[in-house]
């Protein structure tokens, strides 16, 4: 069984790191939400304003009508004060609709798309671990890296295969919960040239913490190369490269190539050489069809464990109770490439 999601964000070229503000709270904004940065500085001033003027009071209190006595009566008998109480109580009201209704049109705002975003759709499909974007009329696909134009209003409809996921691009001031079985749009107008982090900002599982993709926002001059589309297939070893850099995006959080457990089997030792250079695959049991077999690991055995991973499950524990993402759609090519890669990691039998 193939599980190929994603783990090793550090086998990519890391984003640059972002420039946050003078307060040092977020990521320098690269879009057209500047709402959202109201809406966040305005509440900061507010905690600020009434942390000082309540501990300003009680200090205030605490020296002014201190006991100074041992027997010094109580001050006042006083148990309330209804006009203060109403005061307390409707301003904090208004205060927290005003950051209601605010937060309500910002989020409304950045789900329903303008008709231009709405001509430039992507889509993201989330999944553990990992990020599968759709170009607007391009078949291509790309994993945990999606380009686009700068100053283009791009929308992204949004799904889930599996758990709750969402959608998180801090430096565009966007967020989207991917909810299971239910499609989902966000969309935002990327304003400066670059790289951005986009998270899961929703547990979603053991690999939660690494569900990370790129954002690159790029001229539309560089957007016309395809840069999500470059694939070098034309030997054997820049086959095994490219399956090598795919091996990093959406497999490695499942598989290890050195031997050591993880979710899914290791692809070490998947295939041998033999003495005369040869490339051969090992035995493995699975279940089919709910009974226990052994197979020769081969080409036709990987693209199905891809494309159906239910179909030949790893007999051995903990494998034959894990479940694997299915990747039905993920390109024969780049199934030759992983699988190219699986056999450069062939050892001498």
């Amino acid at each position: 069984m193939f599980h190929f999601t994603i783990q090793e964000p550090a086998a990519q070229s890391p984003a640059p790191p972002q420039a946050i503000d003078a307060f040092g709270q977020l990521p320098q904004l690269a879009s057209t939400f500047d709402h959202v940065d109201g809406l966040f500085y305005f509440t900061y001033a507010v905690c600020i304003f009434f942390f000082v003027l309540i501990v300003g009071v009680l200090l205030f209190s605490v020296v002014k009508y201190r006991r100074k006595t041992w027997d010094q009566p109580p001050q006042s008998s006083v148990t309330h004060n209804t006009p203060l109480e109403v005061v307390w109580t409707v301003i904090p009201l208004i205060i927290v609709m005003v950051m209601f209704a605010w937060g309500y049109m910002g989020a409304r705002d950045m789900t329903i798309a303008p008709a231009e975003a709405s001509r430039n759709l992507y889509k993201a499909t989330a999944k553990q671990w990992n990020w599968t974007f759709s170009y607007p009329n391009d078949p291509a696909q790309s994993f945990n890296e999606v380009w686009v134009v700068k100053d283009k209003p791009v929308e992204f409809l949004l799904e889930s295969t599996d758990v709750l996921h969402a959608f998180y691009l801090p430096a565009m001031r966007v967020k989207r919960d991917v909810i299971p079985g239910r499609y989902q749009t966000i969309w935002f107008q990327p304003t400066q040239l670059g790289q951005f982090h986009l998270f899961c900002a929703e547990y979603c599982g053991k690999d939660h913490s690494r569900m990370y993709a790129k954002v690159h926002v790029v001229t539309a001059e560089e957007y016309a190369k395809r840069p999500w589309d470059l694939w070098d297939d034309s030997t054997p070893a820049a086959a095994a490269k490219s399956g090598a850099s795919l091996y990093s995006q959406i497999c490695a959080s499942c598989h290890t190539v050195n031997g050591t457990p993880s979710v899914g089997p290791s692809w070490k030792g998947l295939f041998v050489k033999n003495a005369d250079g040869t490339i051969v695959g090992r035995q493995r049991e699975v279940i089919e069809g709910g009974a226990r077999k052994t197979i020769t690991v081969d080409e036709a055995y990987i693209l199905e464990s891809i494309k159906k991973p239910d179909a030949k499950k790893v007999a051995e524990e903990p494998y034959v109770r894990n479940a694997m993402t299915a990747f039905p759609d993920l390109e024969e090519r780049k199934i030759k490439g992983l699988i190219e890669y699986m056999k450069s990691l062939a050892d001498t039998k």
